[in-house]
């Protein structure tokens, strides 16, 4: 059994500009407080966290992470990474970032409850803005007693799984994972957590109108998520020779994977596309409805970045196809880049680019 000390009720104060840093530091403050202690032999695994440096100290660590420039970070360190956990996968302790999505959240603590070993130690961490305070009740929804603290406008709740109700984590498990959704008379294998997961993103639903249907050669969707816009452009333009699908979302690639079997001339990828370069030269078009989030935090170089990696690995003479928020400028970056650019529709709070390389 894991053992755990804890320190005065008062609540603490950490000094952390969440701007800057994500959640990952509030995973080890328990444990470097002396509040939480770790054998040295316990088997760890950190779910949905990027890596931070106070990882290292805790020794035999598993990084559970979906998102491949996160999880690429973790095997930069030498530390055991994978996408998902493995059947039948079991650790002493579980410290978890709760993702803000509820249908996630809820998904994500069950995984990090079935994988405990009996009288295993669970850390969930959530900022206040983003389920953190509610995040003691959610957790107390699975049957077993909590502690927590309050840190950074976040919330940090432990416990140990031994008063667990399976029925609760079952029920979890089964709401969190793919499911079938009819979009405009088409089922679409979807989950949450994935962008725009419940719905055709109304971004996507403008850039299929002005998406031509006599595409030829080799193109990419980035940021694919579940594949609306690459069965859009799959089932429109018979003349595509190949068609990569690519999101730093595993469980994206993994649903478009599935929406796309029927095409043989479909690749899926997981990939960081603001560091790609697969395909330098290679593509004659690209679609694309980049992401502008870091957490909560509104990041234009994100987008800045999947151009760039657009123009990169489009052939001359390619076109890019893009819609963005309306209120994000992208017209300079366009212009640098690429020969010419035309706006062909702004509406609904989007912009709709066709750029020529």
């Amino acid at each position: 059994m894991i053992e755990v000390f804890v320190a005065a009720s008062c609540p603490l104060r950490y000094n952390i500009n969440m701007s800057d840093m994500n959640l990952s530091a509030l995973l080890s403050y328990p444990f470097d407080q002396g509040i939480l202690t770790i054998p040295d032999s316990a088997k760890i695994c950190v779910m949905n966290a990027p890596y931070w440096a106070a990882a290292a100290n805790f020794g035999d660590v598993t990084a559970v992470q979906y998102f491949y420039p996160d999880y690429t970070q973790w095997k930069a360190k030498g530390i055991e990474a994978q996408a998902d956990f493995l059947e039948g996968q079991k650790f002493d302790v579980v410290l978890c970032a709760v993702p803000k999505q509820k249908d996630f959240a809820f998904s994500m603590m069950a995984q990090a409850l079935q994988a405990l070993v009996p009288q295993g130690l669970f850390l969930f961490v959530a900022a206040n803005d983003a389920g953190g305070k509610r995040l003691e009740k959610w957790v107390q929804e699975f049957g077993v007693q909590t502690q927590s603290l309050s840190k950074s406008k976040s919330r940090v709740v432990w416990g140990h799984n031994n008063t667990i109700n399976h029925d609760v984590v079952s029920h979890y498990l089964e709401k969190g994972t793919q499911q079938i959704k009819v979009f405009d008379d088409q089922e679409f294998t979807t989950q949450p957590g994935i962008f725009g997961w419940d719905k055709i993103d109304r971004g996507s639903a403008l850039l299929a109108q002005y998406l031509p249907q006599d595409l030829k050669g080799i193109g990419a969707d980035f940021g694919c998520g579940y594949g609306f816009l690459s069965y859009h452009l799959l089932t429109h333009n018979l003349d595509i020779q190949k068609l990569y699908a690519i999101d730093a979302d595993y469980y994206a690639v993994q649903c478009a994977k599935e929406n796309l079997s029927q095409f043989r001339n479909v690749e899926t990828q997981w990939a960081d596309l603001a560091h790609y370069d697969n395909h330098k030269n290679g593509f004659n078009f690209i679609v694309m409805n980049p992401p502008f989030h870091v957490a909560k935090k509104t990041n234009q170089d994100l987008g800045q970045d999947f151009i760039k990696t657009a123009h990169l690995c489009l052939k001359k003479g390619g076109a890019l196809y893009m819609v963005v928020n309306a209120h994000l400028a992208y017209e300079k970056i366009l212009q640098s880049l690429f020969s010419s650019i035309e706006k062909c529709d702004e509406k609904d709070g989007f912009k709709v680019y066709k750029a020529i390389k």
